[in-house]
C-alpha cells in the first residue's frame, strides 16, 4: 500500500479506494478539476485553492506576446494577476505546486483572487538557516541534529513533529497541509480541542523548541507593511486611470495641444502626489497604532543533570522579545501590570484587565485560572473569562505567596484577538453597490459609443483623403473625448464634501465609498443597550421573598435590615478597588452603591492578597440611623471568599462569602430569572412569581433574581469546588429591579425613520419582553401594530409556537371595545383580527365592514435560541421571520451578524448602528456600519460617532442620499459633457475642422473642473426624510432615459445651429486644404458650435444638480451658483462681442451678422428651457415618482422580501396562534386560564391613520361604501351568538350582542398543539348558527383543536387551507 496517498492522485481510483479504507471522505473537487480543492469548507470564509506549477512552453510563447505588444500585455497581467499564473504555469497537485491561486466568493457575489507561493520547509532548509542570526533575531541557541524537526498543532494540544511541511499565507493567515487527511487547514495554536490537563501540565519550552516552532508560526508581531515612496509611485502610475492619462497626454502631445496636455500633466503630478503622500500616512498612522513591541518573562524548563536517572527537570525563567513568542510559552505576567502581545491562558493566580481596546467597555474585568478539570476542552469564546486577549491592559494580579502568574501563550501575531481586528481592516468586505457597477458598465457603454466615433472618422476621413497619421490621431482624440480622463476624480468630489460635513456633525469615516452606500438604507439594526436606552443603570427597587411570599418593594435599600438578601446585594459582585476607586460593572455599581456599604481592601501587596482570608471586607456604614439599627449590625463584617465571574453563556455569577464569626460560608448567586430558576428549590419560588417578574418586563425594567444557600464545608474544600456542585437547592431571596431609561434622542430619530418608510429592527442580547417594551415606547413597534412572540420547546425537532402578545391594562367600559380572544386553542390570525366589536355596529355590520388593510398587521419576536432553532431546523421559514421580525433578543453577537447577512440576501440595504461591544461582526457585515464607541474596537466600522446617540444616524443617511445624488449628478454631467463634445468634434470633423488648444483647455479646465468641484458643495436636505430613497442604479429606466433625451436636445441645437448657419448667404464653408497653416481650424462653423456647446456644458451642470427632497436648493450653494453665472455671462460675451486679445487667443473667427450671435442666444435659451422642463416634469415626477413602482413586478425584484410582504398580508391562516406556551421571561408559569380580553378603546381610538377609524367615524354609515371592504357572502342574521363548547371544557358563557352587556368571558381548556399537527373541527352547534358554520372563524367562535399525527392528514390539511385562500 502507498505510505503518502498523495502521491497516488495520478490514479484516482487506488487514490479513493485506500482513502476510504483509512475512513476519510475527501471534499468533491470544485468544478470537477482533481487540482483544486476547499479550505475552511462549510465556513464563511471557504475558499477554493488550485495548485500551479510554471511551464516553460506556455511561459515563452507569454512573453513573446509581451513584446509584441509593447508591454501591454504584461501590463494587464499587473493589473489582473491570475491571468499571468494562468497563462505562464499549468495545474498540478499541491506537491509538485510552486504557487497557489486563491479563489475567494462573497456572499455569492464577488469574486477575488490571490495569488500566493507555496512555501516548502524541510530539514534542509532549516539547517541552513541554523546560523542566520537575523532570522533568528540574535537569540538562537543551537541544538542538535536529533531534535531537528518541525513542530505544528493540528488539535487536542499535541503538537506532531513533522520532517516536511507545506504552507502558504492568505490575508495574513497560514494554511499548512494535513498529509492526515490531505487538505490544508488553519495553522492553529491552542485555541482548537486543547483539554485542560494537557494547558496545565505545560511547563514552558526549551529555546529550541521555540525556534522551531517560530519557523512554523512566525514571529509575535502584527506588522502593516509601510510601502515605499517609490514603490507607491510605480502602483499609482499603473494604475488604469494614470495609464489612460498617460496615453492621452500623449495623443494631445502629438496633436500639437501643448497647453491642454501640459495643464492636464500637471493635474496628474498633482494627484499623484497627494495620493502618496495621503496613503503613507495612513499607512504610519495604522502601524503605529497596532505595532507594538516590549520583553517578557518565559519559562524554560532546563534539565537538573545528565546523571538525573528519571530525567526530572526544573525550570528557570528568562526575559526575551515578546516578538518571539510561539503557541505554548508560559508566561509571568508581572504584579505592576503590563500590555498584553498575545493571547493567552491564565494558568494561576487573578488578573484585572482592562479590555476597551476590544469590548468598547472600560470597565474592569477579572480574569480567574482556567479550572483544571477532566474531559475540559478550552473554548475560547466560552471561557473568555480565564483568557488574556492580546491588546488589552492588565492593571493587578493577585497571588499566593511566591506562586507567580502565569499563562500559556494559545494564539500569537495576526491569529490574536487583535490580530483579527486588524485583518478585518487591512481586508473590508467588499461594498455590494449597484451604482459602482452600474458606472464601469457605463463607461464600457462610452468606449462602445468612442469605438463607433473611431471607425466612422477613420472610413469618412480615409475617403476624403486625409493623410495616415493625421487620421490616426483625430480617430484616437475621441476616445479620450468620449470617456473623460477626470471622471474618477470627479466622482470621488460628492463623497470628499459629504465626509467633510459629517466630521462637523463629531461623524467620523474611515471608508468613504460606504458614504453613497448609506444613501440607499431602508432598514436599520439597533442595539438597545447603550445604543436606544441609557448606558448605565438605576435601581428602581427591590423585591424581597419572605415565606414564599413577595413582600412589597422596596425603593430605599439602606433602610432594610440587614438580613440574607441584603447581605446578598452587598456581596454578589465583581467590584474592586483601583488606585483608591471603586470600579465595576455598573449594574454591579448601582446595586452596592443602593446598600451605603463599603468595600475595603487591606493595603498589603497583591502577593499576600490572594492567600488571605478575607481579601475583600464589605462593611456597614457608620451613620445608620438608630431606628434601623440592630445589636447585630455593630459588628457585621463580610469577607468575599470566592468569585465565580459572569459570563453570557451562564448568565449568572456568584460568591463564596464568609461573615465575621460565623461558623460556615456561604453562597450567594444572581443572574437572569430565566437561569437561577433552574438552581432553586420550587418550594421557595412564590406562586405568583412569573406575574410579578412580568409585571416588571414588560414595563421594560432589567429584572436581576438572587439565590442563596449555606455552605458546609472546609476552606480548602471551598476553594477547589467546583460551580456546578455548589449551584444546587439554592433559596430564592427575592428580585432586584433596575431601569434603563431611553435616550431623549431616541423616539423623536425612530418616528423620522418609521414617517420616512426605513424599516427599524431592535437586535439586542436583553430579556425579550423588556425589549418589546422598550419597542413600544420608542415607536418601533407602531401604534396598532399586533407582535406575535416566536417560541419553541425542547423536544427534536423542537417546535415553533406562535403567541400574540398585548397589554393586560383594564380600562373603564364605557365605549367602544376590540375583543382579542385569549383561548387557548390554535387560532389562524383572521380569526383573532375579526373579532372587533363595538356599540353601534352589530355582528352583521362586523361582517361586511372589514378592511383588508387591517389583516396580518402583526411584527414578530424571538429570541436567539429560537433564532438557532428556526435556522438549523425551519430554514424555510427564515425569509418570512426575517421580513416581519422587529424585535430579536438575547441574540449573540454570531447570530446578529447572521441577521444582518439574512436582511441583506432578501434585498435590503443594511444599516447597524451599535455600542461596539458585542456587535463588531454585524457592524462589518452591514452596508454601513455606525459604531457610537471610540474604542479601538470600532475601527473596523465604516462611521464611528463622537455623539452617542442614534441622531447620527438620521445625519448619515441624509448625506448619504445626498452624496449619492450627487454622484448621480457628477457622472450623468461628466458623461452628458463627453458625449456633448463628443458631438461637437464629430460635427467638425465632418469638415475637417476641430475645437482648438485653448477652446479644448477652458472647455475641460474651466468649465468642467470648476462644475466638477462646486457641484457636490451642495449640503444635505435640512428638511424631514422623504419614503423614497435615491436610485441606486445607472442602468435604470430614469438616468437612462435622462441622459438619452438630453443628448437627443444636444444633436438637435448643435446641428439646428450648425444647418441655420449653411443657410445665411454670408456663409462660405470651410475649407482645409486652403489654410496656410496645417493646424489651423479656426472657421466660423468652429465659432458656432462652440459657442452653443459652451451654454451646454453651463445648462447640463444646472439641470442635474437637483435640490430637494435629497439636497439643499442649488441657490444655497454660492461657488456653483457664481461660477453659473460668471461662466453664463462670458459665454455670452464671447457670443457677442469678444475683446481682440481673446478672439485671437480662442482662434474665434465670428459671423459678419450680429443677428446670427443673438441667434445662438436664443438658440441656448430654449435648449435651458426645454431641458429644464424635461427634467423636472418628465424625469423626476412622472417617471421617478408616478411610474417607479407602477409596473414592479415584486416577484422579480432583487428586494426578495416585497414578494414575501405580499404573500403574507394575503395569508390570514398563517401563522396559527397559542396562548398556551410559558413565557421565556417566567418558565414557571402555569397554564394561562382561558378567558377573552376586553381592550376598551377611548375617544381617539387609534393613531390618526389607523384604518380602523374608519369603523368609528360618525359618518361611517354613509362612507361604508367607499371604503375597501371584505364582504361575506353569507351575512349573519342573529344578533345573539351562542359559544361552541369543546368537549374537553364543561363551561359555556353566552355572547350577548347589546349595547347593555358588551361582554361576557368563557373558558375553555383546549391543548396546545403545535402547529404543523393541528386539525380543526366544530364539535357543536346550534340550531340557530348551523347555516352560518362557514363564518365561524371570521366571527372568532371557539373552535376545538385535536393533535394529528398522521402525516398525510396534515399534508391534506395544509392543502385545504391554501385552496380556501
Amino acid at each position: 500500500m502507498y505510505q503518502d496517498l498523495s502521491a497516488c492522485v495520478r490514479h484516482p481510483d487506488i487514490y479513493l479506494m485506500l482513502r476510504s479504507f483509512q475512513g476519510i471522505t475527501d471534499p468533491s473537487p470544485p468544478n470537477g478539476n482533481s487540482f483544486c480543492m476547499y479550505i475552511n469548507k462549510g465556513k464563511d470564509d471557504q475558499m477554493e485553492i488550485c495548485g500551479y506549477k510554471s511551464s516553460k512552453i506556455k511561459t515563452l510563447v507569454t512573453y513573446l506576446f509581451v513584446i509584441l505588444t509593447c508591454g501591454l500585455l504584461r501590463l494587464v497581467f499587473h493589473w489582473i494577476p491570475h491571468w499571468l499564473l494562468k497563462a505562464t504555469c499549468v495545474p498540478c497537485h499541491v506537491n509538485e505546486a510552486k504557487q497557489i491561486l486563491i479563489t475567494e466568493l462573497y456572499n455569492g457575489k464577488h469574486k477575488i483572487y490571490h495569488v500566493k507561493p507555496l512555501q516548502v520547509l524541510t530539514l534542509d532548509t532549516i539547517r541552513q538557516l541554523k546560523n542566520d542570526n537575523n532570522l533568528l533575531n540574535h537569540h538562537y541557541i543551537p541544538i542538535s541534529e536529533n531534535s531537528i524537526s518541525l513542530s505544528v498543532h493540528f488539535g487536542q494540544g499535541i503538537f506532531r513533529e513533522l520532517d516536511k511541511l507545506l504552507l502558504f499565507t492568505c490575508k495574513k493567515v497560514t494554511y499548512v497541509w494535513d498529509a492526515e487527511i490531505s487538505e490544508f487547514v488553519k495553522l492553529h495554536g491552542l485555541d482548537q480541542n486543547v483539554s485542560s490537563e494537557i494547558l496545565h501540565k505545560s511547563k514552558g519550552l526549551s529555546c529550541g523548541e521555540q525556534f522551531m516552532r517560530r519557523l512554523v508560526y512566525g514571529p509575535n508581531e502584527i506588522v502593516v507593511k509601510e510601502l515605499s515612496v517609490m514603490t507607491l509611485l510605480f502602483l499609482e502610475v499603473l494604475n488604469p486611470f494614470y495609464i489612460f492619462q498617460l496615453f492621452s497626454f500623449c495623443l494631445w502631445f502629438a496633436d500639437n495641444y501643448y497647453y491642454y496636455a501640459a495643464t492636464i500633466l500637471a493635474m496628474s503630478v498633482f494627484g499623484i502626489s497627494m495620493t502618496i503622500i495621503q496613503t503613507r500616512r495612513n499607512q504610519r498612522n495604522l502601524k503605529s497604532t497596532v505595532h507594538s513591541s516590549d520583553v517578557v518573562t518565559v519559562l524554560r524548563p532546563k534539565p537538573k543533570s545528565v546523571l538525573d536517572e528519571y530525567g526530572d527537570s526544573y525550570v528557570e525563567t528568562e526575559v526575551i522579545s515578546t516578538e518571539l513568542l510561539v503557541p505554548g510559552d508560559v508566561i509571568e505576567i508581572p504584579p505592576h501590570g503590563c500590555i498584553l502581545h498575545c493571547d493567552a491562558l491564565l494558568l494561576t493566580g487573578n488578573c484585572i484587565l482592562n479590555e476597551s481596546m476590544l469590548t468598547g467597555e472600560s470597565v474592569p474585568v477579572t480574569k480567574t485560572p482556567f479550572p483544571e478539570i477532566p474531559n475540559l476542552y478550552y473554548n475560547p469564546k466560552e471561557h473568555a473569562r480565564h483568557t488574556l486577549f492580546c491588546g488589552t491592559q492588565v492593571i493587578q494580579t493577585r497571588y499566593f505567596g511566591n506562586e507567580k502568574v502565569l499563562a500559556v501563550v494559545i494564539r500569537t501575531g495576526f491569529s490574536t484577538a487583535k490580530g483579527g481586528l486588524v485583518r478585518s481592516i487591512l481586508y473590508p468586505p467588499p461594498v455590494d453597490f449597484r451604482f459602482e457597477k452600474d458606472s464601469y458598465r457605463f463607461i464600457m457603454l462610452l468606449g462602445i459609443i468612442a469605438g463607433f466615433g473611431f471607425v466612422y472618422t477613420i472610413v469618412t476621413k480615409i475617403l476624403r483623403g486625409i493623410p495616415a497619421n493625421e487620421l490616426v490621431v483625430e480617430a484616437l482624440d475621441l476616445i479620450t473625448i468620449v470617456v473623460p480622463p477626470a471622471l474618477p476624480a470627479a466622482m470621488t468630489v460628492g463623497r470628499l464634501y459629504a465626509q467633510t460635513r459629517l466630521q462637523k456633525n463629531q461623524i467620523y469615516c474611515i471608508s468613504p465609498r460606504t458614504i453613497n452606500v448609506s444613501g440607499s438604507i431602508d432598514c436599520v439594526c439597533f442595539d438597545k443597550t447603550g445604543t436606544l436606552t441609557e448606558e448605565g443603570l438605576d435601581l428602581l427597587c427591590v423585591v424581597p421573598i419572605e415565606n414564599k411570599q413577595f413582600s412589597q418593594p422596596v425603593k430605599n435599600v439602606e433602610r432594610l435590615p440587614y438580613n440574607t438578601f441584603v447581605c446578598g446585594l452587598v456581596s454578589c459582585h465583581s467590584l474592586t478597588i483601583i488606585e483608591k476607586q471603586l470600579t465595576g460593572d455598573p449594574l454591579d455599581l448601582k446595586m452596592f452603591e443602593s446598600t451605603k456599604w463599603t468595600i475595603e481592601e487591606h493595603d498589603v501587596s497583591d502577593n499576600t492578597k490572594f492567600n488571605m482570608i478575607f481579601p475583600t471586607v464589605l462593611k456597614p456604614p457608620k451613620n445608620r440611623p438608630a431606628e434601623n439599627r440592630v445589636m447585630d449590625d455593630i459588628d457585621l463584617q463580610i469577607g468575599i471568599i470566592r468569585e465565580f465571574p459572569f459570563s453570557s453563556s451562564s448568565q449568572r455569577m456568584g460568591v463564596i462569602i464568609r461573615k465575621l464569626g460565623a461558623q460556615h460560608f456561604e453562597y450567594y448567586c444572581k443572574g437572569s430569572p430565566e437561569m437561577i430558576l433552574n438552581f432553586v428549590k420550587k418550594e421557595t419560588v412564590p406562586s405568583d412569581f412569573s406575574d410579578i417578574l412580568e409585571s416588571y418586563t414588560q414595563e421594560g425594567y432589567r429584572v436581576i433574581a438572587l439565590a442563596h444557600k449555606e455552605l458546609r464545608m472546609s476552606y480548602a474544600k471551598v476553594q477547589r469546588a467546583q460551580r456546578d456542585v455548589i449551584e444546587v437547592d439554592l433559596n430564592l431571596l427575592g428580585l432586584i429591579v433596575l431601569e434603563n431609561r431611553l435616550k431623549p434622542q431616541t423616539t423623536p430619530c425612530i418616528q423620522v425613520l418609521n414617517d420616512a418608510n426605513i424599516r427599524v429592527i431592535m437586535v439586542t442580547g436583553d430579556n425579550i419582553l423588556t425589549a418589546l417594551s422598550v419597542a413600544r415606547d420608542c415607536d418601533i413597534v407602531k401604534p396598532g401594530q399586533s407582535v406575535i412572540s416566536i417560541n419553541c420547546d425542547n423536544s427534536t425537532p423542537p417546535q415553533l409556537y406562535y403567541t400574540l402578545t398585548n397589554t393586560k391594562t383594564k380600562l373603564p367600559s364605557n365605549t367602544d371595545f376590540s375583543l382579542l380572544s385569549n383561548s387557548a386553542s390554535i387560532q389562524s390570525l383572521d380569526t383573532v383580527e375579526s373579532q372587533t366589536i363595538t356599540n353601534n355596529i352589530n355582528h352583521h355590520d362586523i361582517d361586511l365592514i372589514k378592511p383588508q388593510t387591517l389583516f396580518n398587521n402583526y411584527r414578530f419576536a424571538m429570541s436567539g435560541k429560537v433564532w438557532g432553532v428556526a435556522r438549523e431546523y425551519y430554514p424555510e421559514l427564515i425569509s418570512r421571520f426575517v421580513t416581519r421580525g422587529t424585535i430579536f433578543a438575547r441574540m449573540s453577537p454570531d447570530q446578529k451578524q447572521q441577521l444582518v447577512e439574512e436582511l441583506q440576501s432578501m434585498g435590503y440595504s443594511v444599516a447597524m448602528c451599535g455600542d461596539g461591544a458585542n456587535d463588531c461582526g454585524a457592524l462589518k457585515a452591514a452596508h454601513a456600519g455606525i459604531s457610537l464607541s471610540e474604542a479601538e474596537s470600532s475601527v473596523a466600522s465604516p462611521f464611528t460617532s463622537k455623539n452617542p446617540n442614534i441622531t447620527c444616524v438620521l445625519d448619515i443617511i441624509k448625506e448619504g442620499r445626498a452624496a449619492l445624488v450627487t454622484s448621480f449628478g457628477i457622472f450623468k454631467y461628466m458623461a452628458s459633457y463627453s458625449l456633448c463634445q463628443f458631438i461637437s468634434v464629430m460635427i467638425l470633423y465632418s469638415i475637417d475642422s476641430n475645437l482648438t488648444d485653448i477652446q479644448y483647455l477652458y472647455i475641460d479646465l474651466f468649465i468642467i473642473s470648476i462644475f466638477a468641484f462646486f457641484f457636490g458643495r451642495t449640503e444635505a436636505y435640512s428638511g424631514k426624510l422623504v419614503k423614497e430613497t435615491p436610485l441606486s442604479s445607472l442602468i435604470s429606466v430614469s438616468p437612462v432615459l435622462s441622459l438619452l433625451i438630453h443628448l437627443f436636445l444636444t444633436v438637435v441645437f448643435q446641428i439646428a445651429a450648425f444647418e441655420h448657419l449653411k443657410m445665411q448667404e454670408w456663409f462660405e464653408p470651410f475649407n482645409a486644404s486652403l489654410k496656410e497653416e496645417k493646424d489651423s481650424v479656426a472657421c466660423v462653423e468652429n465659432y458656432t458650435i462652440f459657442t452653443l456647446s459652451s451654454f451646454q456644458y453651463v445648462i447640463l451642470a444646472v439641470v442635474f444638480s437637483k435640490g430637494k427632497p435629497y439636497r439643499q436648493s442649488m441657490f444655497s450653494n454660492y461657488g456653483f451658483l457664481f461660477s453659473s453665472a460668471a461662466l453664463t455671462i462670458f459665454s455670452v460675451y464671447m457670443a457677442l462681442w469678444p475683446c481682440t486679445y481673446l478672439a485671437e487667443a480662442f482662434e474665434i473667427i465670428l459671423p459678419e451678422d450680429f443677428k446670427f450671435r443673438l441667434y445662438l442666444l436664443i438658440y441656448a435659451l430654449i435648449n435651458f428651457i426645454f431641458s429644464i422642463l424635461i427634467e423636472v416634469i418628465l424625469i423626476d415626477y412622472i417617471f421617478f415618482k408616478k411610474l417607479r413602482f407602477k409596473y414592479h413586478n415584486v416577484y422579480k425584484s432583487k428586494r426578495k422580501y416585497l414578494a414575501i410582504e405580499r404573500d403574507l398580508q394575503l395569508d390570514s391562516k398563517w401563522p396559527a396562534l397559542t396562548f398556551e406556551f410559558k413565557s421565556a421571561a417566567s418558565p414557571l408559569s402555569p397554564l394561562s386560564h382561558c378567558t377573552a380580553e376586553i381592550v376598551v378603546e377611548k375617544e381617539n381610538k387609534f393613531d390618526k391613520n389607523h384604518v380602523l377609524n374608519y369603523l368609528y367615524d360618525d359618518t361611517s354609515k354613509k362612507t361604508l361604501n367607499k371604503i375597501n371592504l371584505e364582504k361575506s357572502p353569507d351575512a349573519i342574521e342573529n344578533s345573539q351568538f351562542t359559544d361552541l363548547s369543546p368537549i374537553e371544557s364543561s363551561n359555556s358563557t353566552e355572547i350577548q350582542n347589546s349595547e347593555s352587556d358588551l361582554y361576557h368571558s368563557f373558558d375553555s381548556a383546549s391543548p396546545t398543539t403545535p402547529e404543523k399537527t393541528l386539525q380543526t373541527e366544530v364539535t357543536s352547534l346550534t340550531s340557530n348558527d348551523t347555516q352560518n358554520i362557514s363564518n365561524f372563524n371570521s366571527m372568532g367562535q371557539n373552535t376545538k383543536v385535536e393533535q394529528m399525527n398522521e402525516k398525510n392528514n396534515v399534508g391534506v390539511l395544509e392543502m385545504e387551507s391554501f385552496e380556501n385562500r
